[in-house]
C-alpha cells in the first residue's frame, strides 16, 4: 500500500534539516575549565583549559596549544561545561580546542592583578609562571605536541617561554605561532635558542601578519618574518593603515577582523603539515 501524500510532505520538509545535522561535525563543541597553579612561592597564576568535548582518553590526545595572549595579558575566565561556536564570532580557544584536541591559556599571576607589561613578558618570572601551568598539563596529556600561539603582545611571551623552556619541552615542543606580532618578538636571543645550535634541531615557527594591520605596522616584522614560515593576510574589506589611526580593536585587521577563521584554519594546517596558504580577499 503506498505511504499518504501526507508522509512524503513531511519527509520533503525534514529533509534539508537532516541534511544539515548529517553534515555537523560530529565534535562541534568543547569543554572548558579554570584552575590555577603555585607558580611562585606565594604566587598562583591562573589559567583555562579548552578540550575537545569528544576526548575520552587523555593519554591519547596528540596536540595541544598554548595561548598567550595580548594587551595586558587578560584572558576572559572559563564558561565551565559544554560551549559551541557562535555564528556570528568564532572563538579562537574553542576553534583550535576543536581542530587539534586542546588549547591553554594562561592568564595573570597573583603578584601582577591589574595586568603584565611588556618588561614583565620579557622576565623570568613570567616563564616560571608558565613553565608551571604546562607542567601540569604535560602530566595531563603527556602524548601531546605543543604548539606555542602568541598573539600580539603575547608574542613576546611565546618566543620568550619557548626559548627558555625549550631543553624542559624537548620532547615535545612542536613549533611556535606569532600572529600580529611586534618586532620586539625577534629578540635575538629568543630566536636564536629557538633555531638550534650544536646540533639542536629547529623548532618551526610560522609568522601570520595582516598587511592592513594598523595596529603593528607589517613593514615593522617582515624583514623578521622572511627568516621563518609566513603567511600574510590580505583583506580589501579593511581600510589601509595609516601613520594617525591605530586601531587594534575587534573587527579590525590587526585581529584578523571578517576572517578569523579563515586565519585560524590556516595556522591549523601549517601546525598539521608544515604548509603555508596565501590569504587574499578582494571585495
Amino acid at each position: 500500500e503506498m505511504w499518504p501524500r501526507k508522509n512524503f510532505q513531511i519527509i520533503k520538509r525534514l529533509t534539508p534539516l537532516l541534511a544539515m545535522l548529517y553534515l555537523q561535525p560530529v565534535n562541534a563543541a568543547w569543554i572548558e575549565t579554570g584552575a590555577e597553579v603555585e607558580s611562585r612561592p606565594g604566587v598562583k597564576t591562573m589559567y583555562v583549559v579548552s578540550a575537545d568535548k569528544g576526548i575520552t582518553d587523555p593519554k591519547a590526545v596528540k596536540h595541544m596549544v598554548l595561548l598567550l595572549t595580548g594587551s595586558a595579558g587578560v584572558i576572559p575566565p572559563a564558561v565551565n561545561g559544554i560551549r559551541e561556536q557562535k555564528p556570528d564570532r568564532v572563538a579562537l580557544r574553542g576553534y583550535f580546542a576543536e581542530k587539534l584536541g586542546v588549547l591553554v591559556a594562561v592568564g595573570l599571576p597573583s603578584d601582577q592583578p591589574n595586568g603584565i607589561t611588556t618588561q614583565w613578558r620579557e622576565g623570568s618570572e613570567h616563564t616560571q609562571d608558565i613553565i608551571k601551568v604546562m607542567d601540569v598539563m604535560m602530566k595531563q596529556y603527556p602524548a601531546a605536541r605543543l604548539s606555542v600561539l602568541g598573539f600580539s603582545n603575547g608574542c613576546r611571551s611565546a618566543a620568550n617561554v619557548s626559548a627558555a623552556a625549550r631543553k624542559r619541552w624537548s620532547g615535545s615542543l612542536h613549533s611556535v605561532v606569532m600572529l600580529s606580532c611586534s618586532m620586539e618578538a625577534f629578540n635575538d636571543r629568543w630566536i636564536s635558542a629557538l633555531d638550534g645550535s650544536s646540533g639542536d634541531k629547529k623548532v618551526p615557527m610560522l609568522v601570520v601578519h595582516h598587511t592592513r594591520d594598523s595596529c603593528l605596522l607589517i613593514e615593522n616584522v617582515e624583514g623578521q618574518a622572511k627568516w621563518h614560515d609566513f603567511i600574510t593576510v590580505d583583506d580589501s574589506k579593511q581600510p589601509r593603515p595609516n601613520a594617525v589611526t591605530k586601531d587594534c580593536g575587534i573587527g579590525s585587521a590587526h585581529v584578523f577582523g571578517g576572517k578569523e577563521e579563515k586565519v585560524y584554519q590556516a595556522v591549523v594546517d601549517w601546525i598539521n603539515t608544515g604548509k603555508t596558504t596565501e590569504l587574499k580577499y578582494e571585495k
